[in-house]
C-alpha cells in the first residue's frame, strides 16, 4: 500500500551521509520526517502533495555544520538565508567561548558589545541561557540550532576581564553558569584559548568547567590554547582537559597556523593516541586559508576592551613595548596574528570597512615599502588612522596543511562561519565573510570534483559523511545527518558538476570588491529543514522551518 507523504524527492542518486555508496532511488516525506527511502517512496509518487524532480541530481542529508559563530545572526536574519542557500541545515553555534548568554548585569555592557550588528541591532533581552534560547524559539528561525555555552561568556560573567584566577566563590558562580546552560540544552562547553577573556583562564579553571558538562554527558570544544609554535602544546593540553574532566573533547579548526605548519604531523599523532587509549576526541576544520578581523585583534589580548582613544594613546605611548609583546608571543594569540610575529606584512591585505578609504586593497608590505617606513610602523599607522576601526585580511594558512587535515579520517567539515543579516551582502556594512556564503559548495567543488588549481581529496560519499552524520552523530543527533527512514527530513538536492563557490578563495587573486565575497553558490537546488522547502530552484523562501534543538531532548 502506498506510503501517505507530503513530498517526494524522485529520482536522485543518494548519497545516505553514513559513507554508504550512492543509489539511485526516491525519498518520502511525511509530517517532518524521511517516512521511505528506495521502492516503498517510488509507490508514493502518485499521491503525494509535492514531488521534487531529482534526476541528475545529488540528494544529501542537510549539512550539519559543526562550527559556527551565528549566535547573534540568528536574530539578525532568523531566515538564515545564507546558510541554507549552501545547503547547511543545523548550525552549532557558541563556538570558541563565544555564547551570548550568560549575562550579568555588571557586566552587560561589554557582553553586548562582544557582538557586531552590522546595522542590525539586537535587542539582549536576557540574562539565562534558558532565556536566550526562549527569544529565539519566540523570533523563529530558518536552521535547526544547536547551542554551545562558552567559557568566554561565564568569565566574562563572573570576572569580567580580570587577568587573574577565581576564587572558589567565584569558581562555583562559573559552575553555575555552565550547569544552568546544560540544563537549558546545551550541547556543551566551548573555549575560545587565545582570545580575552577566555585566555586568562587556566586549564585548571577549565577543567573544572568541563566537569559539569561531564555529568550531562556534553562536549568539550576548544579553540585551543595557541595554534602556531605551541600548537602541540595546546592540543595535549585539550585533550588532558577532556581526560581529566572526563568529558568527550572537540578540538575546533585544528589545522596549525602559519609559524607552525610543520608541526602538523605531531598535531595528528596526538589526535590519534588519545583516540587510542581511549579518549573520545573528535576534529573539525574549514576550507579557507584566510580569515577577515580588526586589525587591532592582532594586538595583546588586554587591548581588546579598550575603546579608541585608550587604544591611540597606548600607541602613542607604550607602542615598542605592544610590538615586543606580540612578537614574543608570551600569552598565545590568535592564528593570524603569526604573521605580526613574523613580519609576513605582504600576506596581510586592509579591506574596505571601517574607514579603510584609499588604504583598501593594499597590503602592509605596500603601504610600509611607499611610505618608506618599517611593516610595523605601517600596521600601526593604519590602526591609528582609522582610529582602530580598520578591517585586514590575513591570509594566514597554507592550502597545503589545510588539504591534509581534511584528509584525515577524524575531522568533519565546518564553515568556521555565521549567519549574516541581509543588507551585508550588498555593501551595506561590507565586512570579509566569504566562508558564511560558500564554504560547503566550496569543499563540494574543489576536494570531491576537482579544479585545475586543486585536484580531488575525498570521494563524494567521504566528503559527505564529513559534513553530516560524523557532525550529527557527535552531537548526539541521531536523527539528523542520514538518510534512513525515521530521520528529520533535513535534506539538499545538489547538482554536483554544477556546484560552484562565488565566494571563498578568490581574494587575492581577483580585485577586491566589498560584494563579492558574499555571492551565494550555483547548483544547491533544493534544501528542505524539517521536511520543509526552505530553498527551491536555488531561492530561498524564507520559512522559519528550523528548531532550536537541545541536548538531550
Amino acid at each position: 500500500m502506498p506510503v501517505r507523504t507530503d513530498l517526494v524527492i524522485a529520482g536522485g542518486s543518494i548519497v545516505d551521509g553514513a559513507g554508504a555508496p550512492a543509489f539511485d532511488g526516491d525519498i518520502a516525506v511525511r509530517e517532518g520526517r524521511i517516512v521511505a527511502v528506495g521502492p516503498e517512496a517510488s509507490h508514493a509518487v502518485g499521491t503525494a502533495a509535492r514531488v521534487i524532480d531529482a534526476r541528475g541530481r545529488t540528494v544529501t542529508p542537510g549539512f550539519v555544520d559543526i562550527h559556527t559563530h551565528s549566535d547573534i545572526g540568528v536574530l539578525q536574519d532568523p531566515t538564515a538565508a545564507n546558510a541554507l542557500l549552501q545547503g547547511a541545515t543545523t548550525h552549532v553555534t557558541g563556538n570558541c567561548g563565544e555564547s551570548p548568554a550568560p549575562i550579568d548585569e555588571g557586566t552587560r555592557e561589554l557582553a553586548e558589545a562582544a557582538w557586531p550588528d552590522y546595522g542590525h541591532p539586537v535587542e539582549y533581552a536576557w540574562s539565562t541561557f534558558a532565556d536566550y534560547l526562549a527569544v529565539v524559539e519566540r523570533a523563529g528561525v530558518g536552521i535547526n540550532v544547536a547551542p554551545l555555552v562558552g567559557h568566554g561568556a561565564v568569565r566574562l560573567a563572573v570576572l569580567g576581564y580580570e587577568q587573574r584566577p577565581p576564587n572558589p566563590d567565584e569558581l562555583e558562580a562559573m559552575r553555575a553558569h555552565v550547569n544552568e546552560a546544560m540544563g537549558a540544552g546545551a550541547f556543551g562547553l566551548s573555549t575560545g584559548l587565545v582570545y580575552p577573556p577566555g585566555c586568562f583562564g587556566d586549564t585548571d579553571e577549565v577543567v573544572a568547567l568541563a566537569e559539569v558538562v561531564a555529568r550531562y554527558g556534553g562536549l568539550y570544544a576548544s579553540h585551543i590554547r595557541g595554534e602556531r609554535e605551541t600548537v602541540v602544546e595546546a592540543v595535549r593540553e585539550c585533550l588532558a582537559i577532556g581526560e581529566r574532566a572526563g568529558c568527550r573533547v572537540q578540538v575546533s579548526h585544528n589545522a596549525p597556523k602559519w609559524g607552525g605548519s610543520h608541526l602538523l604531523p605531531e598535531v595528528m599523532a596526538l589526535w590519534e593516541t588519545a583516540r587510542e587509549r581511549g579518549l573520545d576526541v573528535g576534529v573539525d576544520n574549514d576550507a579557507h586559508t584566510d580569515f577577515a578581523w580588526g586589525l587591532r585583534k592582532g594586538l595583546p589580548q588586554w587591548t581588546h576592551e579598550l575603546g579608541p582613544e585608550d587604544l591611540l594613546a597606548l600607541l602613542g605611548s607604550k607602542r615598542d613595548a605592544i610590538i615586543d609583546e606580540v612578537v614574543r608571543d608570551e600569552r598565545p594569540a590568535y592564528g593570524p596574528v603569526g604573521l605580526l610575529k613574523h613580519g609576513a606584512w605582504d600576506r596581510i591585505w586592509v579591506l574596505p570597512a571601517g574607514a579603510a578609504g584609499s588604504l583598501a586593497g593594499r597590503t602592509i608590505d605596500s603601504i610600509a615599502q611607499e611610505r618608506r617606513i618599517d611593516g610595523w610602523s605601517a600596521y600601526l599607522a593604519v590602526i591609528v588612522e582609522t582610529r582602530g576601526s580598520a578591517w585586514g585580511l590575513f591570509d594566514y594558512i597554507e592550502e597545503s596543511v589545510v588539504r591534509a587535515v581534511a584528509a584525515h579520517p577524524m575531522v568533519m567539515y565546518c564553515s568556521d562561519g555565521w549567519v549574516l543579516p541581509r543588507g551585508v551582502e550588498r555593501g551595506r556594512r561590507p565586512v570579509y565573510m566569504p566562508c558564511s556564503y560558500g564554504e560547503f559548495p566550496g569543499m563540494l567543488e574543489r576536494w570531491v570534483v576537482g579544479t585545475p588549481d586543486s585536484p580531488p581529496l575525498v570521494d563524494l560519499e567521504t566528503a559527505i559523511r564529513k559534513m553530516t552524520w560524523m557532525p550529527a552523530s557527535r552531537l548526539g543527533l541521531r536523527d539528523r545527518g542520514r538518510i534512513i527512514e525515521g530521520a528529520m527530513a533535513d535534506l539538499v538536492v545538489l547538482d554536483l558538476p554544477n556546484v560552484h563557490d562565488r565566494a571563498t578563495n578568490r581574494f587575492p587573486h581577483d580585485p577586491i570588491d566589498a560584494n563579492y565575497p558574499h555571492a551565494s553558490p550555483s547548483g544547491i537546488d533544493w534544501v528542505l529543514v524539517n521536511g520543509v522547502v526552505a530553498v527551491d530552484h536555488g531561492s530561498t523562501t524564507g520559512v522559519l522551518a528550523g528548531r532550536v534543538l537541545r541536548h538531550g531532548a
